[in-house]
């Protein structure tokens, strides 16, 4: 498998009410904003639209996103101790259908993630998979 990124946005933009209350920050406070798209051999598997508190990671803008993902540059300088997460099956936005190259009636895998590292939100993630090109798989044993 090879893997390979491309960015179609990462930028500083204003809290939103409800993106503030999930970052722990003010209405209005700067938030850095990326949004990805991420290949399996050439075919795209997933849309990553992510907000990130910047108290926790100041330069997350100037990172190369073909060189690291958001989460190993998040992980290397905010580790995880928490993360919550919705996954569902829902449709793709219009912008996430173009860019992953589906229709928009294609059921797509649906995760929100929130991840919280030393009791502050660091986080704020959706990321959006088609259907027909992924599946769930794992294993557990007691």
């Amino acid at each position: 498998h090879r893997h390979h990124a491309e960015v179609q946005l990462c930028c500083q933009e204003r809290a939103t009410s409800g993106l503030a209350l999930q970052l722990g920050l003010p209405e209005g406070s700067p938030v850095f904003h990326s949004l990805l798209v991420h290949f399996d051999n050439g075919v795209a598997l997933q849309c990553e639209d992510r907000y990130v508190n910047p108290r926790h990671a100041p330069h997350y803008l100037s990172v190369d996103f073909a060189l690291t993902t958001p989460t190993q540059h998040l992980l290397a300088v905010a580790p995880t101790w928490e993360a919550q997460f919705t996954i569902q099956s829902g449709l793709p936005t219009a912008q996430e259908a173009v860019l992953l190259g589906i229709a928009p009636a294609e059921p797509c895998l649906v995760i929100v993630r929130r991840t919280v590292s030393r009791g502050e939100p660091v986080t704020l993630v959706r990321l959006v998979h088609p259907g027909s090109r992924y599946q769930v798989q794992g294993q557990f044993t007691p």
